[in-house]
């Protein structure tokens, strides 16, 4: 049973083509955007993990549940977040829940985007401070609810990228507020902007100038502390989420936080794929340079058609093209004619007509691109 009625099989690896209820699509959905997903020696490392390992260690890490493949991740992550350490879990999804936990001596009010995802939006209420929303993508509106809650420790909650605009937050215009605030906390989840931008392909803070050794730092030091959030399983294309920073911090996690004694590791062939993953992308960085052409030029072709296409670098484009249904009939034309463009009519962030998302792969050539530009040129 599935919790909606009628989902789409997914039944290939997630890719510039793939299959879903038995009929090959040209696939612009999802968020595998680096193409690493069904990529020939990442799934090589994932069986490989699987005959070595077994499916999982089948206890929490702090017992018997680390493994060579858990361990390795830890350092090929810290590696490429340029970090003393990192901390591997199962679900990207929790990264937040986890570290906010470690946050807590820092905040006496949280104010969270309204627009945050569903993680954020979850993670804001564990601490039990009042929450508060600001305008989405809105430092003035930032700067007010700061004026009304002064003399309170902030605790500020975004996405690094969102997950259905493609938008990237102003987080230097946030931290510029906040270090007038005092202590005060900015907590980015960055599931969208790992490995697509920034020239490292560390992510938003990276993109916007603002990574260096600051950031995932001491939680007991004053000022401004700024602490970043990120996942494998997208653009890396393994699976499960992490957390990189310094050894102060990840301390503080294992202490403030039940997951590390009290989950199970991640499973084995995850483990394999997402280290096997990790180092394709730190070794070939022209995916990332791939991925940043195609990005360009769809964004330029969808404009070309005078469709309202911000100019965000990232690989979500998102459209709203009249309302709900006219979108819903767009994804149906489009699917009847072999490409899967998907409509969301209730996310984060959708708003109350919802939204079309192309999500841009390296993996994309030139002209699946100019394909899905010339059909919306048909039924748009």
């Amino acid at each position: 049973m599935d919790l909606r009625p009628n989902p789409p099989l997914m039944e290939g690896p997630p890719g510039a083509l793939t299959r879903v209820d038995g009929r090959e699509y040209l696939y612009f959905g999802g968020t595998g955007y680096l193409g690493l997903a069904g990529h020939a020696e990442v799934i090589a490392a994932a069986c490989d993990a699987l005959r070595r390992y077994g499916i999982h260690t089948a206890t929490s890490r702090s017992g018997y549940g680390n493994s060579p493949l858990t361990l390795e991740v830890e350092r090929l992550a810290a590696e490429f977040f340029g970090a003393a350490g990192a901390f591997y879990f199962a679900s990207g999804y929790v990264g937040n829940h986890i570290l906010i936990q470690a946050l807590a001596d820092r905040a006496d009010i949280v104010l969270a985007d309204e627009s945050a995802h569903f993680c954020l939006a979850e993670a804001s209420h564990l601490l039990g401070r009042p929450v508060e929303n600001f305008r989405h993508r809105d430092p003035d509106d930032l700067r007010q609810k700061l004026l009304k809650h002064a003399g309170r420790r902030p605790l500020v909650l975004t996405d690094g990228v969102f997950s259905l605009s493609g938008a990237v937050a102003p987080i230097d215009r946030y931290a510029e507020i906040l270090r007038e605030c005092g202590t005060a906390t900015l907590l980015i989840d960055d599931a969208h902007g790992t490995g697509t931008i920034g020239v490292n392909g560390r992510g938003s803070l990276e993109h916007l100038g603002l990574w260096g050794a600051e950031i995932n730092a001491d939680p007991d030091r004053d000022g401004l502390g700024i602490y970043v959030c990120a996942t494998l399983s997208k653009a890396i294309g393994g699976f499960g989420g992490v957390l990189a920073g310094s050894e102060t911090l990840l301390k503080r996690v294992g202490q403030t936080s039940h997951y590390y004694e009290g989950a199970g590791a991640p499973m084995s062939a995850a483990s394999g794929a997402t280290a096997k993953a990790l180092e394709i992308v730190r070794g070939q960085p022209q995916l990332r340079q791939r991925l940043a052409q195609n990005v360009q030029r769809l964004r330029g072709g969808l404009r070309a058609l005078g469709l309202a296409v911000d100019n965000w670098p990232t690989p979500i484009v998102s459209l709203s093209i009249g309302d709900g249904a006219n979108m819903r009939r767009i994804h149906d034309e489009l699917r009847r004619s072999g490409i899967i463009v998907p409509y969301f009519a209730d996310y984060s962030g959708a708003g109350p007509a919802g939204r079309l998302r192309i999500a841009v792969f390296a993996t994309h050539t030139v002209e699946m691109l100019d394909r899905l530009t010339a059909e919306l040129q048909q039924i748009t």
